[in-house]
């Protein structure tokens, strides 16, 4: 978790405790001081003074960790100098099981990516949870919200979302959005295009559905509460960030590529569309190139031109 002792942080410590707890992983405090020796702008430090600051930062965060500290529970701090950025995204290079914690801004104009944040999204190295300042903290989820597009890539956040709801006894609502079927517009229309068009429309919101029912009864079966959403009609982006209002979703769980995701591209077109504007507490996840795991249906076994046509018992 990465501490700015110029700004309040103490908002993001409850979501960030919550998923440590979750995971039963370490939370860890990081501060980032200016390099020894010359200022931001250039200008030489006095070392006597570059070291008071030292000082004062050390003892400055560990009287921060032993704040937060519930019970017997030790919080280790973390002391880097230079350029923030820089040094929190080295260490998190070599770190890539590890989740970086960031505050972030929100306003009406949607939410305020920090540089240091940007980075770390863009580098695409490590899974980001990211909390929005101004937004009452809260010690618990209680409904945690997961886009999945159908592709194997999603999937794989989910025994990761199943912890955290386990350990939070939240309910967990899987959301598909349902995309357009888009045809070639090369020419005038063809009488047999609306027709196509609603026999796609009809196709995939089946093969959805199923999708959808059969991962919620296999979550379902491992004691969480779970719903599903299909979305339809309109622009996938703002469907699935009008639903974390209405269905009032606390946390939002990314995979940081679906199904038209690149390996040279960070983060997928939805996945960069939700991080900027949603307004609750949102992970995004990462995962290294490892591709032998299979899709929920990839034992299921089509009948004729359908598919998956039956699920594998």
């Amino acid at each position: 978790m990465c501490i700015d002792l110029a700004k309040e942080t103490r908002e993001i410590i409850p979501p960030a405790k919550a998923i440590a707890r979750a995971l039963n992983a370490e939370l860890a405090f990081v501060h980032v001081i200016k390099a020894h020796g010359r200022a931001e702008d250039g200008s030489p430090i006095d070392p006597v003074e570059w070291e008071i600051m030292r000082r004062e930062a050390k003892a400055h965060m560990e009287r921060f960790a032993q704040e937060h500290a519930d019970g017997d529970e030790t919080l280790t701090t973390h002391l880097f100098e230079g350029n923030c950025t820089d040094q929190i995204c080295e260490v998190m290079a070599s770190r890539p099981q590890d989740i970086a914690v960031l505050g972030r801004g929100h306003d009406e104009t949607g939410a305020h990516i920090g540089e240091t944040a940007r980075e770390m999204l863009e580098s695409g190295h490590n899974s980001l949870f990211l909390v929005p300042f101004g937004v009452e903290p809260k010690r618990k989820f209680s409904r945690i919200l997961v886009p999945l597009d159908c592709s194997r890539r999603s999937e794989r956040i989910l025994p990761l979302v199943e912890k955290i709801a386990r350990s939070e006894s939240a309910e967990v609502v899987l959301v598909h959005a349902v995309p357009e079927p888009v045809l070639t517009d090369a020419g005038p229309s063809e009488p047999s295009d609306k027709e196509l068009i609603s026999q796609l429309n009809k196709r995939n919101e089946r093969v959805a559905k199923t999708y959808l029912d059969h991962l919620s009864a296999r979550i379902g079966a491992g004691g969480v509460r779970v719903r599903s959403l299909l979305l339809r009609g309109g622009d996938i982006r703002r469907q699935l960030a009008a639903t974390i209002e209405e269905q009032a979703i606390d946390l939002l769980v990314l995979a940081s590529h679906g199904q038209s995701g690149f390996a040279d591209v960070a983060f997928g077109d939805v996945a960069n569309y939700l991080i900027r504007t949603s307004n609750v507490p949102t992970m995004v996840i990462r995962f290294g190139g490892n591709t032998t795991e299979k899709h929920a249906f990839s034992q299921a076994r089509s009948k004729g031109a359908r598919s998956p046509g039956t699920l594998a018992q």
